[in-house]
């Protein structure tokens, strides 16, 4: 089954100064970490090992298995491809850049002793969650629907002297109206109902946009001809985890390990939306073309605790725990619009709305883990970790009470449709020789939404060692493509079918680490 939504009026909410839903909650509590060369070649399946910079963000103990001190840097290059199926136009599109997946130390103390506590070892370690790169484009011409009717029929209910600019001082933060809709009524592609006369004399609630014709005989309103519509949108950041690692080694049988982790979120996202008239002598109002800025950006942090165990019950196979707490975070939205509309006589417009801003919380759910691996006569490993987290206990609160009666329908939705999810990561790792290294790895998301398909990855990746204490990796992996189906404005009416679009994306990166023990 696909996902529907919709593009341009989802981050819109008409009652409130506040920009997130219930998918835009989802897209910071989900992770797909990246990690080293080496872990990302493996398909991040490290609960049960250790010895790697990128493992100690899986699991803490990772750190323990350490017998020297090391530093690690992991730059990437970061490729989102989508293509994008609408009424009957495809249109590719392709979003990349470079980034850094991993940097990061850990240091280890021998403590001298034999048996029990052996060594312990302190971590500072970053590792990129999720990558929010993406982009996408769509095209196409319809007679049936149009972005300002829905701006239209969302304003029902609502006077006209709340939304005009001459007559309210900023109606953006006094009337229900969404801001589209405010900046339609104020470039003069909305007008109200009752300038048809008749029996809509007294209607001085309701709404028609420039883009629909009224036709007397049937007493109904319709779009005047074919109009042009196209829209992209551009998105980039990342959610980035900062893990402050203490792990210990008990007689090279037990490891554990402990992170605080401080996470940073940093997400913007660009759109551009407009329609345009084919023969603006189609429409009674000579409309001929509007447009439709809109850019958003979510900053904010979180802190969790993580905490890890690996258990080595004899020689090649190792046992891995973990367990994560809630994520904590702070967000604050700030967001603006900007619509430009022409006519054909000759007359245009433009109207910018002010910089919302909106703070408030989001208590992303807690995860639990658990893998095995074994290991070949230091020739090669494979890995086999599985990993749960409930989304459906994703949480939306305000900022400074903590109160959920502001996201109560934002809450029931990620209760009532999202999943509990399951994750499982595989990798394995063969030594050719002394110095050179190959490795593979699978991982499979299960979906995180009711309805939805499952997600694969798939990694390969080669190491070498320059030396006792220089190594290189090379690492590729893929997130496979996901089909969402969209629309780019609301449904508005019972008898108008709003297109709906296709887009079929996918997210791919290259990392390269270089280490140096000491």
């Amino acid at each position: 089954m696909k996902k529907i939504f919709t593009l341009f009026l989802a981050l819109t909410m008409a009652a409130s100064l506040f920009a997130q839903t219930a998918d835009d909650a989802l897209n910071i509590a989900q992770e797909y970490a990246e990690g080293t060369a080496r872990s990302m070649a493996m398909g991040n399946a490290f609960t049960a090992l250790g010895g790697d910079l990128g493992a100690i963000g899986i699991n803490p103990a990772s750190s323990g298995v350490f017998r020297s001190s090391q530093i690690s840097f992991s730059p990437s290059l970061t490729i989102n491809r989508s293509n994008v199926s609408y009424l009957g136009n495809t249109s590719p599109a392709k979003n990349t850049g470079m980034t850094i997946s991993n940097f990061g130390t850990v240091l280890t103390f021998d403590t001298g002793n034999y048996t029990g506590l052996l060594n312990y070892n302190f971590g500072i370690v970053y590792n990129k969650k999720n990558s929010f790169r993406s982009a996408m484009r769509a095209s196409g011409t319809t007679d049936n629907s149009s972005m300002l009717s829905s701006f239209a029929a969302g304003l029902e209910g609502i006077f006209w002297e709340d939304i005009d600019l001459e007559k309210t001082s900023n109606p953006y933060s006094s009337s229900y109206a969404a801001w589209p809709a405010i900046l339609a009524w104020n470039t003069y592609v909305l007008a109200p109902l009752s300038t048809l006369g008749g029996k809509y004399s007294d209607v001085d609630d309701s709404y028609l946009a420039s883009t629909e014709n009224y036709d007397e005989t049937t007493d109904e309103l319709r779009i005047g001809g074919p109009l042009d519509q196209a829209f992209r949108r551009k998105t980039r950041g990342s959610n980035e985890e900062y893990s402050f690692n203490f792990g210990g080694n008990v007689s090279d049988v037990f490891y554990f390990g402990l992170n605080l982790n401080c996470l940073a979120v940093d997400q913007t996202t660009e759109e551009y939306y407009e329609e345009v008239a084919r023969n603006s002598g189609d429409f009674q109002d000579g409309f001929l073309s509007m447009d439709n800025s809109f850019w958003i950006r979510t900053r904010g942090s979180g802190i969790n605790l993580k905490f890890g165990a690996i258990l080595t019950p004899f020689g090649g196979l190792r046992l891995g725990a973990t367990f994560t707490t809630p994520t904590w975070y702070n967000l604050t939205d700030e967001w603006d619009y900007t619509m430009n509309t022409a006519f054909n006589n000759g007359h245009t417009y433009t109207e910018y709305s002010p910089t919302g801003t909106y703070s408030y919380k989001l208590t992303a759910p807690m995860r639990w883990s658990v893998g095995a691996a074994y290991t070949f006569l230091n020739k090669g490993l494979i890995s086999v970790d599985y990993e749960q987290v409930n989304y459906a206990n994703t949480r939306l609160s305000e900022e400074h009470y903590a109160s959920r009666d502001l996201f109560s329908e934002e809450n029931s939705l990620m209760a009532s449709t999202f999943n509990n999810a399951h994750i499982l990561r595989a990798g394995a790792e063969i030594w050719l020789t002394d110095r050179v290294a190959i490795r593979g790895g699978f991982q499979n998301y299960s979906p995180a939404i009711k309805g939805a398909s499952s997600r694969n990855g798939y990694s390969a990746g080669i190491g070498f060692n320059l030396s006792q204490s220089t190594s290189l990796d090379f690492a590729w992996s893929k997130l496979g493509t996901v089909t969402d189906e969209f629309q780019l404005y609301d449904d508005y009416s019972s008898a108008v079918s709003v297109p709906k679009g296709i887009n079929r994306h996918s997210l791919s990166k290259v990392v390269c680490t270089f280490a140096i023990k000491f």
